[in-house]
């Protein structure tokens, strides 16, 4: 082989693992975490949720880089899959990540907002209120307390008075509290408590019901109170 044509292979060599080098640049660049994240981002703006979301389960499996967490990544895809109808495969998504996540992290936040987010889109409020009472964790019950249901309480125990008595009823949340003074047990189109209740010479028996903007009960509560002549 002469001079000029070996330099030539080598040339060719040389170019061909340029080429491959560059290749395989391009494939590490467009699939690394940050990337993958992008291209997901642009899907969903075309309203391919589904589509999106297995784009971060490539994500997942690319190596770590420091600004996007697995869990992170889980609840991005949970996003795209509750946009996509898939409520319940985003629900558990989003029930593991505030489970292996703790309290301070970003991620237990995100998971719990996600977790209200797909509750209030399904209407699913007694299930809502069940989970973040099922929690046991008071700052997150105390973030969404209007979705849970507190039982009303009266602030002049039960018993017997002297005289007449303007009865108190204490609620918690957002909602409104039905009472009854005759011993019937309250719905939503009994007395609507709005203040002090007169109580004069008599017996009653006062029961009260919580009900919160979501429309959940709460239990009734009850009170007999006695009311002497004057």
């Amino acid at each position: 082989m002469s001079r000029r044509m070996r330099r030539a292979v080598l040339l060719m060599g040389v170019a061909a693992a340029l080429v491959v080098g560059f290749c395989f640049y391009q494939y590490r660049m467009t699939n690394t975490r940050q990337a993958l994240v992008a291209r997901s981002v642009e899907l969903a703006a075309e309203g391919s949720y589904a589509d999106a979301a297995r784009t971060i389960d490539k994500a997942l499996k690319a190596p770590q880089d420091g600004k996007f967490s697995d869990y992170a990544l889980l609840l991005r895809k949970a996003g795209f899959l509750q946009k996509s109808g898939d409520t319940e495969q985003a629900m558990s998504i989003a029930m593991r990540v505030i489970k292996d996540t703790e309290e301070g992290q970003q991620e237990f936040d995100d998971g719990w907002a996600r977790i209200v987010s797909i509750c209030s889109e399904e209407e699913e409020y007694d299930k809502l209120a069940s989970i973040l009472e099922g929690s046991g964790i008071e700052s997150v019950k105390s973030r969404y307390y209007n979705y849970l249901v507190y039982d009303p309480v009266f602030r002049d125990l039960p018993g017997s008075y002297e005289r007449q008595l303007i009865l108190v009823i204490e609620s918690q949340g957002v909602g409104s509290v039905f009472y009854t003074l005759d011993g019937s047990d309250p719905t939503e189109k009994s007395n609507l408590y709005t203040g002090g209740i007169l109580l004069r010479p008599g017996i009653y028996t006062v029961k009260a019901m919580f009900v919160n903007r979501y429309g959940l009960r709460s239990n009734i509560v009850t009170g007999t109170y006695q009311i002497l002549e004057e």
